[in-house]
Order: structure tokens, then sequence, then C-alpha cells
């Protein structure tokens, strides 16, 4: 399988990182995450990114209404913006999505959480 990955990492024309501060954010306080997109040296590109929540694999929720961003480099919310997990979400085994486009090329970025 090591032979794919790398298959799949040599056509890939850029790299997209996501980081985040916890796979266990706090409901109702704000989870502040940076997604990076860079060539394959390390400079910043242009791209677009659309985010999402997955149960057991399924889409159950867009961030920003599925909004799509477009961005060079680095790209966060803006301050009072910030994703916030409903009450609802408490105990819940979701997966965070970021959908990265750049250069024909699309890169999910998958991040599991579970609010607490």
């Amino acid at each position: 399988m090591l032979g794919l990955e790398l298959l799949v990492a040599a056509l890939t024309p850029f790299k997209a990182t996501l980081h985040a501060p916890t796979h266990t954010p706090r409901v109702n306080t704000p989870w502040v995450i940076t997604i990076r997109a860079t060539d394959l040296h390390g400079k910043p590109i242009r791209a677009r990114l659309t985010m999402r929540f997955l149960f057991a694999g399924v889409p159950v929720g867009k961030v920003d209404n599925g909004r799509t961003y477009t961005f060079t480099g680095t790209w966060r919310e803006k301050k009072g913006n910030e994703i916030e997990f409903p009450a609802s979400a408490r105990g819940q085994p979701l997966t965070f999505q970021a959908l990265v486009t750049a250069r024909r090329q699309t890169i999910k970025l998958n991040y599991w959480v579970k609010a607490h």
C-alpha cells in the first residue's frame, strides 16, 4: 500500500495541512483551526476551501453554510466567527473535513473530533 501512497503524493501538485488545537473541543467554545496550502517546495499558493462534518463517513453538516473560501497560503476563521460545537454535538464522534482545491486537484483533510 505504501507504493500507492507514494504515487498519489507524486501526482498531487501541492500540499495541504490542517492544524487544530484538540480532537476534543469544548461545546460552545471557539475551535480555532488553520489550513495551509503550499507548492511542493513550501511556497504559499492560491487555493479554495470548503469545510463540513461527517458522521460515519456521511456528510451531516456544512461549516459556514457551505461557503467556499479563496485564500493564498494560510486560512483561518476571522476572530469571532470561529467554529463552535453546539450542545447537541457533545459526545458524538465526528470527522471534520476540509476540502482544499488547487491546481485542478482536491485534497481532503480529515480530523476526528468529539466535543465535550
